[in-house]
This record gives C-alpha cells, structure tokens and sequence, in this order.
C-alpha cells in the first residue's frame, strides 16, 4: 500500500506541475539528509578542495592558448574598472563558501550547459 501511495502523490505532483511539491516528496524518498563530510577518503577540506581543482582544472581546460591568452587580456583590462573589485584582491573560495552557495540552489530548475543540476550538487 506505501508503495501506491507514494506513486499517488508522485503522479498528483506532476499532474499539478508542482516542481517545489514533486521535488520535496523525491527528495523524502530519496535523498540523503547528512551532507558529504569525504571525498575519496579525505576529510581535510585543503585536500578536498585540491580534488576538486585537479578535477575542474582537466574538464575545463582551454582548446586554444591563443585565444585562451587573449580572453585573459581582455578580462584583466576590464576587471581594472569593476567597482568595489581591485584587480590586487585575492578572491579565496574555500569549502565553507562553496557548501554555502550549494545549500542556496534551487531545486527543481533545468540545468546548465553541461547538465547539472542543483540536485547533482546538494
């Protein structure tokens, strides 16, 4: 009986085209509540952050240096006028920040470019 009641309310859901409603009972059923405290076995957030850099550093890398070289350029020069933005700030993203901005996503909305979702993150 649990089983066709959770297919009821899952069905009524979509029938509804409630996203916020569909995705409060999908994750009741199915998403863990405890946040990640590892990755790969490691529990220090230097190290964790250092995995997730190698990682972004390979499925991000650029196809041409040239216009990589001139993209940069180009980005330098404008950032000197960005307000309240020093091009001699250090920006430093930690895993506090990261986790912060994860925990705002909304669930429920297409994802980006590659597919993701806030769902693949939180």
């Amino acid at each position: 009986m649990d089983a066709e009641s959770n297919t009821n309310d899952l069905h009524d859901a979509l029938l509804r085209k409630n996203n916020t409603e569909f995705w409060k009972w999908w994750q009741s059923k199915f998403e863990c509540s405890s946040k990640c405290s590892e990755v790969e076995g490691c529990v220090d957030p230097e190290v964790i952050v250092g995995k997730f850099v190698a990682h972004f550093s390979k499925s991000y890398s650029c196809n041409n240096s040239q216009r990589m070289k001139s993209l940069s350029e180009e980005y330098t020069k404008l950032r000197e006028s960005y307000y309240g933005l020093p091009l001699t700030t250090e920006l430093k993203f930690d895993t506090e920040l990261i986790s912060t901005v994860i925990s705002q996503l909304h669930c429920g909305k297409a994802p980006d470019i590659d597919g993701i979702t806030a769902e693949h993150l939180s």
